[in-house]
């Protein structure tokens, strides 16, 4: 199987959905390994969340943010502590995850 190629997402020029600032406790897990981070923002498409792990652009993981679930994603870019991650789901499930949450956020007529 090709392995996608994943453009940065850093800078709001390349950002596809709208982005929440947040500070929420999370869970990252890649492999058998499961640590705690930080969600610093969101959006329908992926996070920022901040790890003491390092990780490569690419690697498969799972964020876990409590009373909300699983979401499998990829490791759009990694800076330091910081990584800008992907979401491997549609945007309805998503929306489904945090339909409480979205117009608090702004997130609930993303473009």
């Amino acid at each position: 199987m090709a392995q996608e190629k994943l453009e940065p997402l850093q800078g709001s020029d390349n950002r596809r959905h709208r982005r929440r600032s947040v500070l929420w406790p999370a869970k990252l897990t890649v492999g058998k390994h499961t640590v705690s981070c930080q969600i610093w923002n969101l959006s329908l498409g992926g996070a920022r969340v901040r790890v003491d792990l390092p990780l490569k652009e690419g690697s498969e993981i799972i964020l876990t943010v409590a009373d909300r679930g699983d979401i499998p994603a990829l490791v759009a870019w990694a800076q330091g502590e910081s990584l800008g991650i992907r979401f491997s789901v549609a945007e309805e499930v998503i929306r489904k995850m945090f339909a409480d949450r979205l117009h608090i956020l702004g997130l609930d007529d993303d473009d």
